[in-house]
């Protein structure tokens, strides 16, 4: 039966414990239970981040590391090190821009300035100064500048 639907399903994934199941049942017929194959667990990074690592980037990031280069120097997606900071209490640097320093972006970024200018002169990423805009509703130019 398993074979037929092999052939006629295009989901081989459940076909293929379905087998597992029935290979396991069939491997010890005297049993009345058997264990069904289990699904992998998602470890979350917090549980496997020891208390002295996590001391560690806070430490780090209060003496001035920047969150993005304690991700690289941890080997962690800086969302991650953001959440190990913000659970430990420490204020983060740099939120989201606001809504002065978006007026000034808006005006640089009409005065001419490329996105990665605009970006030097605030002391943000260029990507940072794209989406406060993009989230103003600022027209972009294209990577060409222009209009």
């Amino acid at each position: 039966m398993v074979e037929v639907l092999v052939r006629y399903s295009n989901q081989t994934h459940l076909l293929n414990q379905l087998q597992k199941v029935i290979d396991a049942a069939e491997s010890d017929p005297q049993s009345e239970t058997f264990t069904a194959p289990s699904r992998k667990v998602r470890v979350s990074l917090r549980d496997c981040l020891d208390q002295q690592t996590a001391t560690k980037l806070v430490e780090l990031y209060e003496a001035g590391e920047s969150s993005g280069r304690l991700a690289e120097l941890f080997q962690l997606p800086k969302r991650y090190v953001l959440d190990v900071l913000r659970g430990a209490g420490v204020e983060v640097r740099l939120p989201r821009m606001s809504s002065t320093e978006v007026r000034q972006a808006t005006q640089l970024y009409a005065a001419g300035l490329s996105l990665a200018d605009v970006g030097k002169r605030m002391g943000r990423s260029y990507s940072t100064i794209h989406k406060a805009l993009k989230r103003a509703g600022v027209r972009m130019r294209d990577t060409h500048g222009r209009a």
